[in-house]
């Protein structure tokens, strides 16, 4: 029993001093597209967007907006390209593209306005 006390208060003494983990904050998303529809801008769910560099090249990643009507790029910051297809019945108000450019801790906000039928 004396060994079990011992050992227990051992271990209990050596969690004591050792540092506790911090979790690290989450980072800030690169990008965040927003699509919207009609005078009221009711969010548009389903919209793609492909996310590419400023400078030209491959997608990065084509992302697709939800019952808000939005999401986001994890990316790191920097600067890209936003570029949407209108969906079937519906018409873009404005460029397919956009060109945003991010910084720690500013997420910028690609919105793309639609007419639908």
């Amino acid at each position: 029993m004396r060994r079990t006390l011992l050992i227990t208060s051992a271990l209990v003494a050596a969690c004591a001093w050792a540092p506790l983990a911090v979790a690290d904050p989450p980072a800030d998303p690169a990008l965040k597209v927003q699509a919207v529809y009609g005078p009221e801008q009711f969010p548009m769910a389903g919209v793609a967007a492909d996310i590419s560099p400023c400078g030209g090249g491959a997608n990065l990643a084509t992302i697709t907006t939800g019952t808000d009507g939005s999401a986001v790029y994890p990316g790191a910051p920097g600067c890209y390209r936003v570029q949407v297809s209108a969906p079937t019945g519906c018409a873009l108000d404005g460029d397919a593209a956009q060109q945003v450019t991010s910084i720690q801790g500013v997420t910028p906000l690609a919105t793309f306005r639609f007419r639908c039928a």
